[in-house]
């Protein structure tokens, strides 16, 4: 006769291949959960009960209301032109270092991460806004491509982030003190992409010409005060909730309005593009709490089967030390990040490993900047890679995705490198939220 956990590590396994088979996360793991419940139990009731009553209570959640705004506020941006402003004003001062361009793209996409928090909207906005001018410039274009690519990353890290937002309601954890934790971990992969630009250029100056370009003093200084939407905008998000003046919510819905008065302002926003707007976010929405929906069924299934309590019990019985740990989990969502995207692998692995980390007393903000800048590093390797096939989509037909992955592979150990020097100075995560107002 099957155990619970035998019963529980089988129906986890078909939860990944119906997964790798192209199933809809939600319902991979809405599937999985039943199923499991089913035959853990032995009661239809119990597994149909189940989803009389998840879907409502865990849609119903105030904590998801920051979602949508989030959402609602990087179109807005998109519109508003808010991210070509940032990033012609950082192209002022930057760009006549070795790869300049491609370092003005990094620090452009860590600005627009305070705006937006989505990678491929990232990935997509400067593809359209800075590939032209690299290639006007005569940047090798699958370096400049990865160089999108992942800078991109980087929006996904720094307040306001989705990943933080969705490990804070997968583990129960402060949301406000997840959302600042990412904000000097973005900063660290802003500074190390930007040095290993500027190594890899004066190395090779075929992948991005020196800029002949002269940028007046008077050019940089306007340029600079007509980012002030951006300044405004990461200002009312990372400011507003560091010092307590507002929740995640709160910051959401105020920097959403913000971002809606300057489209209006700028006269960048119409009818139609409302409509777009509105009509993206709730379609954004609506397929998160699709998902969320699916991992709380299957939370609640890995919960009766005891799975968590005993993959707690036999990793901790290993005695592996802390960092032990969290090396192997990490390079473990490295693999994941080959075949599924993000919001997948942590819905999968968190109700299962973060009960583990708990009890070997790590703690759970630190794990959790670690976990979302590893679950991001997926978004660039391959064969998965999705900002890598949002900015081939756009690019065009001049470049291969085979050339833009192996352009990135510098980038990737870039990537690695950001967190090396996590995982050994935890207070670059922890100092923030450590000293955050109402935490």
């Amino acid at each position: 006769m099957m155990t619970p956990q035998l019963i529980g590590i089988i129906f986890l396994g078909l939860a990944v291949i119906l997964l790798c088979l192209g199933v809809h996360i939600g319902l991979c793991l809405m599937i999985s959960g039943v199923l499991g419940i089913l035959f853990v139990t032995g009661s239809f009731d119990a597994a149909v009960g189940i989803l009389r009553t998840t879907p409502y209570h865990t849609v119903a959640s105030f904590a998801l209301t920051v979602v949508p705004l989030f959402i609602l506020m990087g179109h807005f941006s998109v519109h508003g032109g808010i991210s070509e402003r940032a990033y012609r004003a950082i192209d002022n001062w930057v760009g006549k270092f070795p790869g300049g361009l491609s370092i003005a793209t990094t620090w452009g996409c860590t600005a627009f991460g305070a705006t937006s928090g989505s990678s491929v909207a990232a990935a997509s906005a400067f593809t359209k806004i800075s590939l032209p001018e690299m290639r006007k410039a005569g940047y090798d274009s699958n370096f400049a491509c990865a160089g999108i690519a992942t800078a991109a990353l980087i929006s996904m890290i720094i307040p306001p982030s989705l990943y933080f937002v969705i490990y804070g309601m997968l583990t129960e954890q402060s949301i406000a003190r997840l959302l600042i934790a990412g904000f000097f971990p973005g900063i660290l992969m802003a500074i190390v992409l930007s040095i290993g630009i500027l190594i890899i250029t004066v190395k090779n100056p075929k992948l991005a010409p020196p800029s002949v370009r002269e940028v007046k003093w008077k050019e940089r200084i306007i340029s600079t005060l007509q980012s002030w939407p951006m300044l405004i905008i990461a200002a009312i998000i990372i400011g507003g909730i560091y010092t307590g003046v507002f929740s995640p919510t709160e910051a959401a819905a105020v920097g959403a309005f913000a971002a809606f008065i300057i489209c209006l302002s700028y006269r960048r926003l119409n009818w139609e593009t409302l409509k777009q707007a509105l009509f993206e976010t709730a379609h954004i929405t609506a397929m998160l709490s699709f998902v969320i929906i699916g991992s709380t069924v299957f939370a609640r299934f890995l919960s009766i089967s005891c799975v968590t309590s005993w993959m707690t019990e036999t990793i901790i019985n290993l005695g592996l030390p802390p960092i032990g740990f969290i090396v192997i989990i990490l390079l473990l969502i490295v693999f994941m990040g080959c075949f599924m995207d993000g919001l997948s692998i942590m819905y999968i692995t968190m109700p299962i490993f973060f009960p583990v980390a708990k009890a070997l007393g790590i703690d759970p903000i630190w794990f959790g900047v670690l976990i979302c800048v590893t679950v991001d590093l997926g978004m660039i390797t391959p064969p998965f890679g999705l900002t890598m096939y949002t900015v081939k989509a756009i690019a065009g037909s001049d470049v291969t995705l085979e050339g833009i992955f192996r352009g990135g592979i510098p980038f990737y150990f870039l990537i690695l490198m950001s967190i090396g020097i996590l995982i050994a100075f935890p207070q670059i995560s922890l100092f923030l939220p450590n000293t955050m107002m109402g935490r």
